[in-house]
């Protein structure tokens, strides 16, 4: 249910070009429009929260003029879920290709390998980490061509970065030696925190056993205080957690090396208008190349309108930021009714 950008696109232009108010760019375009598609998506929780205010206050009705849901399915359309790994302090990021370290340092590769995949080889290191645990998958025979990847299975515990560590020549068919590289501090999480997503925009839930059981979120003052108190102690039927910009810390923590459910709205990609050129310099669009917009159909006027405004400033034309801004204003006052 994406807004096209190509359609997009080719309406502002359409208004733009009416009275010869002059031209936005592609590049243009997809920055400005990258911004507004930001801009909407944040608009959207809080008429989400302003609806289930005024639901609450039994100032809303079923069905089609059911305000809450109707907004609520917008922001849907950019929901996922994902399952995420509890991991220990100092362990192995869980699915890291290890394999692009050879130009470090201390790497030692085996000139050659056959050809297939190696599960859950277990480890050895000169450091004081247990517990790693990797697969090697290989396509051909050159185990440094390029083409095979040892990725972490159990990211283990204890390790440090510079600590030294082989994957057995014994555990890969056909290799002709060891693997050994030093651990990296981008190979390691420290912390124990579950690492989030990149594309996270808010969190909406993180649960356990299939859903059956939900975490609670606190604040990080109220996580110290919470886990000081026998009374109020996190257990397995009664986790809880809180975030930070980049990771989540959860208790209990016999939690750890266990698979959560998170679910959350991600970030929408950039929306991108992409044209080939041609011998005279005009652009066809390219639909296999381009990007459209992530947002509900519903959000079309609002998009346009924002890329609007952002578009007199661009071409410096005060009259189109003044009409795009009164038609929103519009828009908005009818939402208020």
């Amino acid at each position: 249910m994406a807004i096209s950008v190509d359609t997009t696109y080719k309406t502002v232009l359409s208004i733009l070009n009416k009275e010869s108010r002059g031209f936005l760019t592609p590049d243009e375009f997809n920055k400005i429009g990258s911004q507004v598609q930001l801009d909407i998506l944040e608009k959207n929780f809080y008429e989400y929260n302003r609806a289930v205010v005024k639901s609450n206050l039994n100032r809303s009705v079923s069905e089609y003029g059911d305000i809450p849901s109707n907004i609520k399915e917008k922001i849907d359309i950019l929901s996922k879920e994902q399952e995420v790994y509890i991991p220990n302090v100092n362990s192995f990021i869980p699915n890291t290709d290890l394999r692009p370290v050879e130009s470090i340092i201390g790497v030692t590769v085996p000139a050659s390998i056959t050809a297939g995949t190696y599960s859950n080889i277990a480890t050895t290191t000169t450091g004081s980490g247990t517990g790693l645990t990797v697969t090697v998958v290989a396509t051909g025979s050159d185990f440094g061509g390029g083409t095979t990847t040892v990725k972490v299975v159990d990211g283990g515990t204890g390790y440090l970065a510079g600590d030294s560590i082989t994957v057995p020549q014994a555990s890969m068919t056909g290799a002709s030696g060891p693997f050994t590289f030093p651990a990296l501090s981008s190979h390691l999480n420290i912390t124990g925190n579950l690492i989030l997503p990149t594309d996270i925009y808010k969190v909406i839930a993180l649960s356990r056993l299939s859903r059956t059981i939900n975490f609670d979120e606190l604040k990080k003052s109220e996580f110290t205080y919470v886990n000081s108190s026998k009374l109020t102690a996190p257990s397995l039927t009664y986790p809880v957690y809180y975030r930070d910009s980049t990771s989540i810390k959860v208790s209990p923590s016999t939690l750890i090396n266990s698979y959560l459910t998170l679910d959350y709205v991600k970030t929408p990609a950039d929306p991108a208008w992409v044209g080939t050129e041609d011998s005279n310099g005009a652009l066809t669009y390219s639909a296999g190349s381009s990007v459209d917009f992530e947002l509900h159909i519903s959000d079309k006027v609002s998009l346009i309108l924002g890329i609007l405004k952002y578009a007199g400033v661009v071409i410096s034309d005060p009259q189109v930021v003044q009409a795009a801004s009164a038609e929103a204003n519009s828009q908005v006052q009818l939402e208020n009714l």
